[in-house]
């Protein structure tokens, strides 16, 4: 009995002991556990702002740290609670069901196996501003927190007038600013020359359209005699400011010159049109008296034929027309010779081909010297009347007559007797202003300009006809025409691309070509945004260059080619933006080309292949070519920095290079 007791007590004990250590070890792993149960999130205090057309990083953390992998994460509008924004489940993120304009905009963060369930919101437009919800749900619990996202829009510059104050009291003015387009309400401040605020007496007015976009307003009663220039700033930030400037002068007044500018102007044309008028009336007049006379000679050599005085009697007596010659008394009975009646616009036709009577141009065409009585009666060469401006109409096509410019078109020399019939060269005409057309695109003939921009040598008489290159014409000050891609090609300079300034993801072969390479999984790049810098930088004067962007018939996936400013931040959250010192052409497959301004302006482009970049550091433009077409994409005005690096991207996971060309 006791030793069956003793080993039932043992049996006991035994069974005690396993309790116990199956419950010391199960209390460990759930007290090390707790963040998978239950947990919270982290959001910020204060509202995210953005610009527009720029990226955005919505944070939100889960508290305690742990992978989030396996959760739901849900961002959701507050508007819109039933669709979301985005939808992370079962491992990735779901294409369905989601708000169709957030598509290809938003994506998560990254580092979800630490927590981080931030969303990144690309292309922000003034449709997106609000509050955003970011939820997270496992089987045991959920949370969610609200983050809200402002987004900032920068309007158009203030436009500012002067009127007379009413009361004309004391020499002031009213001097109006207004500007529109703003979101939120800016700040709208007054200064004058030396810097100082102007609080006085100023009245500020805000309004918004249906858009929900601001629009500003004041005025303000300000003394001429107080300052040289008043300045207007609207701004939302030190970055995204504008500013107008004014002279208060009510004789200066933007509202009062154009008036009497558009009254002279308007008195002028009408007086030019009186003068005109009458100048047509008198040429008119004479031309009308000319051609009466010379009907009144016709019929007086008529009557005279008639009293038996023909010339035709003397051919019926065996003398030919032009041995015909009437000598009768008195000048008015004077008759002229069959040529000289033709040379007088007179038809003459005599029985018998050999005895037609050509007319003195004819006989000029054909070589023949015609020497006729009287000044009035000079018969000038076909050649001579095209010079002339006369046009010549001979029969037969042999004896077309070319003017002298088509005839120096072609090579021949002429010479005109008088230096008022001198003939100059086409390339001579056009370097004088006047346009020229030839018969025949092959006779089409180029400006001067336009000679010298295609690399040919322009020689021309007279130091005023000397042709200047482009770059000639920039150092004479001389305005250089954007629009024109040969104007600007002549600036073409060498860009090698610095592999030590790179993305991780770049590789760059002989300092010209660019292309991407997969990133490790355990990379980790110091910016997101994937490009590479030039090793040049320029400060001041004129520079062009060229980027392949297509080579063949493959098509890229994106590429941006642009210049930044020097020092520019390059922390992942900040957007590429001209605000933030950068002024690129972008391209991407689903959205086209586009610029980096807000808005973004369409820019349509049928073919590619080379882009043409062409910076004016002392103009502040930075302008965008299609090489292709010779013509301007795009111009960006008031690109302002010290120093400028040149840039280009190949596009993330497209292998397709890029190259300086």
């Amino acid at each position: 009995m006791f030793t069956t007791f003793g080993n039932r007590g043992t049996m006991h004990l035994g069974l005690c002991l396993r309790v116990l250590i199956l419950v010391a070890l199960t209390v460990p792993i759930r007290a090390a556990q707790p963040a998978q149960e239950t947990f919270t999130l982290t959001v910020p205090n204060g509202p995210t702002s953005t610009l527009s057309g720029s990226s955005v990083s919505l944070l939100c953390q889960v508290s305690p740290l742990f992978n989030v992998e396996p959760l739901e994460v849900r961002w959701y509008h507050s508007s819109n609670i039933h669709s979301p924004a985005l939808l992370y489940k079962d491992h990735k993120i779901q294409e369905t069901p989601v708000v169709p304009r957030y598509r290809g905009r938003v994506s998560l963060t990254g580092g979800m196996e630490r927590g981080n369930v931030s969303l990144t919101l690309e292309r922000v437009t003034l449709e997106d501003r609000g509050e955003y919800v970011c939820q997270v749900s496992s089987e045991q619990w959920y949370e969610k927190a609200s983050v809200f996202l402002t987004v900032n829009v920068t309007g158009r510059e203030p436009v500012l007038s002067v009127a007379e104050a009413r009361g004309g009291g004391g020499g002031q003015v009213n001097v109006t600013c207004s500007s529109e387009g703003w979101s939120p309400q800016p700040k709208l401040t007054w200064r004058n020359k030396d810097g100082a605020e102007i609080r006085n007496e100023q009245e500020v007015l805000n309004t918004s359209d249906p858009q929900g976009l601001v629009s500003v307003s004041s005025w303000l009663l300000y003394a001429c005699s107080y300052s040289d220039w008043l300045a207007c700033t609207v701004s939302l930030s030190e970055e995204a400011k504008r500013e107008g400037r004014i002279l208060p002068h009510i004789y200066t007044a933007p509202t009062a010159v154009p008036g009497v500018y558009k009254e002279a102007l308007i008195v002028t044309l009408i007086l030019s049109l009186v003068i005109i008028c009458a100048l047509c009336s008198v040429i008119l007049c004479k031309r009308r008296g000319s051609m009466w006379s010379s009907s009144q000679k016709s019929r007086n050599r008529s009557d005279q034929a008639e009293l038996g005085q023909r010339p035709a009697d003397q051919t019926e007596l065996g003398k030919g027309p032009a041995e015909t010659e009437h000598l009768i008394k008195g000048a008015e009975n004077t008759v002229q010779t069959p040529t000289e009646q033709r040379a007088a616009g007179e038809e003459f036709n005599l029985e018998a081909a050999e005895n037609t009577v050509q007319t003195p141009t004819e006989q000029r065409a054909a070589g023949n010297d015609v020497h006729l009585k009287g000044a009035e009666n000079t018969v000038q060469t076909p050649t001579e009347q095209r010079a002339a401006g006369h046009y010549v109409h001979l029969e037969g096509a042999e004896n077309t007559v070319q003017t002298p410019t088509e005839q120096r078109a072609a090579g021949e020399e002429f010479n005109l007797e008088g230096a008022e019939n001198t003939v100059q060269t086409p390339t001579e005409q056009r370097a004088a202003g006047k346009d020229v057309h030839l018969k025949g695109s092959e006779n089409t003939v180029q400006t001067p300009t336009e000679q010298r921009a295609a690399g040919k040598d322009v020689h021309l008489e007279g130091a005023e006809n000397t042709v200047q290159t482009p770059t000639e014409q920039r150092a004479a000050g001389e305005e250089l025409n954007l629009n024109d891609w040969h104007h600007v090609k002549i600036f073409k300079v060498n860009i090698l691309l610095d592999e030590k300034n790179a993305h991780p993801a770049i590789r760059i072969n002989k300092g010209k070509r660019a292309h991407y390479v997969k990133e490790k999984d355990t990379e980790k790049p110091s910016r997101t945004h994937l490009h590479v810098f030039s090793e040049e930088r320029f400060s001041s004067g004129q520079h062009y260059w060229e980027v392949k962007v297509k080579d063949g018939t493959t098509e890229k996936l994106s590429w941006y080619v642009g210049v930044a400013r020097e020092n520019v931040d390059k922390r992942p959250a900040v957007p590429l933006t001209p605000q933030n010192g950068f002024w690129i052409l972008s391209y991407d497959k689903e959205q086209g080309f586009h610029v980096n301004t807000d808005p973004q302006p369409p820019i349509t482009v049928a073919k590619l292949t080379i882009v043409g970049v062409f910076l004016d550091c002392d103009r502040h433009t930075l302008s965008f070519y299609n090489v292709d077409t010779k013509s301007l994409l795009y111009t960006f005005t008031d690109v302002k920095t010290s120093n400028y690096f040149p840039l280009l991207s190949p596009g993330r996971c497209d292998k397709i290079p890029i190259k300086i060309n």
